[in-house]
């Protein structure tokens, strides 16, 4: 695409042409000039981001989102971030205080912020009472290791301390632009005619709560398909497995029975011995590693095997990792009605 400066020499060589000179610096007619080409520079871009935003290979955001919404799909949201803190008062109380729901607790920096979902309480001659918190937002960086939650940012009594026993998990982010482009493509390479399982796959993860299903043809005996589902990185509950029953119920081939099952979670346990960088700080590299596999795991799909390549790829694109060793580890097959989920991680270095 032409730049300003090239549409406005293109300007000054025509009003040459037509007027046997060129016009003087700071006038008014290269005043004019200059602002006519702003102006059609910025409907080139105008045009430019029609343009990419007229097909699945080259929009994105809000732009993929309109074309998957043709295709019946929509981004598969994140989800929030969950665990339990422990809120300690200095000696024990002589009466019951109150940690209304609502009360938002923070890491020592003020950057992630986690909110209690319930009312709880430090009664009367205790010390100390656990407190259920949820990421304020979606995403994968509230997940966070023990020790980690330390500040109260609503104000509810002096002399008290927090922190998170345990590690606060299950956070996962927004499906990025390549994911969702992916799953449009496919829905143009697998037509959804009524008669197909990526028809049925399809309905499913148009619910929300489902990121990934997984349809079994003729299983057990007689003219029976299962259908296995999944939130991302964990099982889905029974609300969104029982509207994916009712879905495919409505669009079922007559004389064939469906079933909606949630997938059944393998839980794999990483261990992997990394390399640092020179002059990186470990424990970033440790967390960059860390952030990379649940990352990893969280786009898994119902039926997908773990490949260790395809991990090891992941971690060695993380910040500060010169290379990795994963310890004691093999490729994992997944049955067609299972998900294979995260479990424990193990990072150490050379």
């Amino acid at each position: 695409m032409d730049t300003y400066y090239d549409i406005l020499s293109r300007l000054k060589e025509n009003y040459y042409d037509f007027s046997g000179t060129y016009p003087d610096e700071n006038s008014d007619t290269e005043c004019r000039l200059s602002v006519m080409a702003g102006e059609i520079h910025a409907l080139y871009c105008q045009l430019d981001s029609i343009k990419r935003s007229m097909f699945v290979s080259t929009a994105s955001g809000s732009e993929l989102d309109k074309h998957a919404f043709q295709r019946g799909l929509s981004r598969h949201q994140g989800n929030k971030a969950s665990g339990t803190v422990v809120v300690r008062v200095d000696s024990p109380l002589e009466y019951d205080l109150s940690i209304p729901a609502g009360t938002v607790f923070s890491t020592s920096d003020g950057e992630l912020e986690y909110v209690s979902t319930e009312d709880a309480f430090i009664y009367q001659g205790s010390g100390s009472t656990f407190v259920s918190v949820q990421a304020k937002y979606s995403g994968s960086r509230f997940n966070i290791p023990s020790s980690s939650v330390t500040t109260v940012v609503t104000y509810f009594s002096s002399g008290i301390s927090i922190t998170n026993s345990s590690a606060i998990g299950g956070g996962t982010d927004d499906e990025t632009d390549e994911s969702l482009r992916k799953r449009i493509v496919d829905s143009f390479r697998n037509i959804s005619n009524g008669m197909n399982p990526a028809f049925y796959r399809k309905l499913a993860e148009s619910v929300p709560g489902v990121f990934s299903a997984n349809v079994v043809e003729n299983a057990g005996s007689g003219n029976t398909v299962h259908v296995f589902v999944a939130a991302k990185g964990g099982a889905a509950d029974a609300s969104a497995v029982s509207s994916v029953q009712e879905l495919i119920n409505e669009n079922r081939i007559p004389g064939v029975n469906m079933i909606a099952y949630s997938a059944s979670i393998v839980t794999i346990d990483v261990s992997v011995r990394i390399n640092i960088q020179d002059n990186y700080i470990v424990s970033n590299a440790r967390s960059s590693t860390e952030n990379a596999v649940r990352k990893f795991f969280s786009e898994l799909r119902v039926g997908e095997d773990l490949k260790l390549n395809k991990l090891g790829a992941q971690i060695i694109a993380a910040d500060g990792i010169e290379n990795y060793t994963f310890v004691n580890m093999a490729d994992v097959s997944a049955a067609s009605s299972a998900l294979l989920k995260l479990g424990n991680i193990t990072i150490t270095t050379a």
